[in-house]
């Protein structure tokens, strides 16, 4: 599947038969070219930046995230990684996906 213009895998997360969210998964290189049509798409991200972890091979995480009403979106990618990771989901479901019963 192409989103972006790039090569990308996407799973959607059903309840009831309704999509709560959806995950994009690709290739890391592609991050500059995905972030531009998210920006494009959706404007600029409520927050955004570069976490550097300081282990041997000095970790470079790039993470933005974009909030409209109660639509929610989170990129995430390692630089070491081979994937980066888009996730996109309304209302509270981040939170309630990982909430233990």
């Amino acid at each position: 599947m192409s989103f972006g213009g790039v090569e990308s895998k996407i799973t959607f997360y059903l309840k009831k038969g309704v999509v709560q969210a959806f995950d994009v998964r690709f290739d890391t290189h592609d991050l500059e070219k995905v972030v531009a049509f998210l920006k494009k798409r959706f404007g600029e991200p409520a927050s955004e930046g570069k976490e550097v972890f300081e282990t041997k091979a000095g970790k470079e995480i790039y993470k933005a995230a974009w909030e409209a009403g109660k639509d929610r979106a989170t990129l995430v990618s390692q630089k070491d990684k081979k994937r980066a990771q888009l996730t996109v989901w309304r209302g509270n479901w981040e939170d309630e996906i990982y909430r233990v019963r």
